[in-house]
């Protein structure tokens, strides 16, 4: 179930008025409290299982798995047993991960490595069908990301930093509730849990927060991203069926449109997904539960660092503090810190899926992030110096509005490796964009010059920029509430014009897909 669907809207109305009339109780009755929990549970589920019911299954293993583990973690006398059940959780979840989402990537690619050898040294050569694979087989909806959720749950138990949840129907809640179950934000258990397990009614102020995320969220996915899409499918295929089925049509694509297409790719990838993260958090503050912003205007970013503090901010949360702090963060000296970090993105590369080019995106990024902090990042003050921010000076502002459109460039370059299907795809499109262009090419295959198409792409994705820029130079995510009541209702009225007449409802998440 998709939240850009007429079908979610019914499916929240009907959960949201039975929520509400159990949360009128939820106060001073524990039953209430419980019925309230117990609906949100079931209608998590049918969320869930609107995809495919089967799919329920994985989710159910991982709730009972580290339900379980936790709870022997905690009990456990010794530090083999802790280490036991943890490494339970662990080997069970990333074992569901990786043969539902990684297996067919390492039988494949173990296929042509052998078979490039037998074609050196002689012998039978393997076929798909030699092997037992998965193939067309459908990845699970946002199984990265309950997976991540669950493991991290486990893990802040064996540390000591939250305590095990006994009641199984309230952890199961924090595993599957529907507003961030499926495309995040990751959230920790001592932040999310706590919340679930009180009763729950919105505010005032919830409500009217809400009402902005849910509307930034819906403009920023059906009128942004989805209209954006339809350009960038010009240049990047609208799929893998049509790339496989027709490879040679990339070939008449010319390097300046597939820079326009990576400009355009970064805005569609970021309204995408933090536009179904905004709506989630709406969602979730109408239920009286706060989640976390997963996104903070990271196109106005200056350097590496500051972008990836600001995009997809649970997620990096995550590779921070179980696996970079996991590998020793910046303990051991600059070179072993830049080792770790490097690491992360390249884990954080192949976590976006099975395919070389996802590694080679993560790996541009860590390449990126490296060169920054070794030999341009600002050194920290030292003990007694001011760390008041310097005045804004015209010399600072063309420098500032210079780093950030690098920083733009460099992040939406690497867009080749993100969006194309395999190597060789990448691999021609990064030729094109080095070698000489032609504004005006004309293919034949109808994908509109790079100029016209470039106009297109500011037409649709000025109003963001506007308005994300109130947000990032306020640091603001509600500035819209400090201004006339006239201003809001003709933001509001603007904004909701453009997604009702322009918008386009019912395509699926892009990061559904990892």
């Amino acid at each position: 179930m998709l939240f850009n669907t007429f079908v979610f809207l019914v499916f929240f109305l009907a959960v949201y008025a039975v929520f509400l009339a159990f949360g009128l109780l939820a106060g001073k009755h524990k039953w209430a409290l419980r019925g309230q929990n117990l609906w949100l549970l079931f209608a998590s589920y049918f969320f869930y299982g609107w995809w495919e019911w089967f799919f329920l299954t994985l989710i159910f293993t991982s709730t009972f798995i580290d339900y379980f583990a936790a709870i022997g973690i905690e009990k456990s006398k010794t530090l083999i047993s802790r280490r036991l059940f943890l490494a339970f959780s662990v080997i069970a979840n990333l074992g569901l991960l990786f043969t539902m989402k990684y297996f067919d990537f390492f039988t494949s690619s173990f296929i042509s490595s052998y078979n490039g050898l037998v074609a050196i040294w002689g012998g039978s050569t393997l076929s798909a069908s030699s092997i037992f694979v998965l193939q067309n087989f459908v990845l699970p909806v946002g199984i990265s990301f309950y997976t991540f959720q669950t493991m991290s749950y486990t893990i802040d138990v064996y540390r000591g930093q939250i305590k095990a949840e006994r009641d199984f129907f309230d952890f199961a809640l924090f595993v599957n509730y529907f507003p961030q179950l499926v495309a995040g934000p990751i959230e920790r258990a001592v932040d999310l849990l706590p919340q679930l397990k009180k009763p729950k009614f919105p505010t005032l102020e919830g409500v009217q927060l809400a009402a902005w995320d849910i509307l930034l969220g819906y403009f920023m996915k059906v009128y942004v991203a989805d209209n954006l899409a339809i350009f960038i499918d010009q240049v990047f295929l609208a799929g893998k069926g049509v790339y496989l089925s027709n490879p040679e049509i990339i070939t008449t694509v010319d390097g300046s449109q597939v820079f326009v297409a990576c400009l355009a790719l970064l805005m569609q990838v970021y309204c995408d997904f933090a536009g179904y993260s905004f709506i989630a958090l709406g969602t979730s503050r109408l239920l009286g539960v706060t989640l976390t912003v997963n996104f903070e205007t990271p196109e106005f970013s200056r350097n590496p660092i500051e972008f990836w503090n600001r995009w997809h901010v649970t997620l990096n949360r995550w590779f921070r503090d179980y696996i970079y702090i996991s590998l020793g963060g910046s303990r051991f000296g600059k070179i072993k810190q830049l080792r770790n970090l490097f690491v992360i993105f390249v884990v954080s590369g192949f976590w976006h899926g099975a395919n070389w080019t996802f590694v080679t995106w993560g790996t541009l990024q860590g390449i990126y992030t490296v060169i920054y902090l070794a030999f341009f990042a600002p050194k920290k003050a030292k003990e007694g110096e001011s760390t008041e921010p310097a005045k804004i000076t015209p010399l600072r502002f063309l420098t500032g509005t210079t780093s950030r459109m690098f920083i733009y460039f460099l992040v939406a370059m690497s867009g080749v490796a993100f969006r194309s299907y395999d190597g060789s795809m990448m691999l021609l499109y990064y030729q094109k964009l080095i070698y000489f262009w032609d504004w005006n090419v004309s293919p034949a295959n109808g994908v509109k010059d790079a100029w016209p198409l470039f106009q297109e792409v500011f037409k649709i994705t000025l109003p963001l920029f506007i308005l994300d820029a109130f947000t990032y130079f306020k640091n603001d995510r509600y500035w819209i509430y400090k201004y006339h009541y006239w201003i809001q209702a003709a933001v509001f009225i603007f904004v909701g014009f453009l997604i009702l007449t322009k918008g386009i409802f019912g395509k699926e998440v892009i990061y559904f897909a990892f």
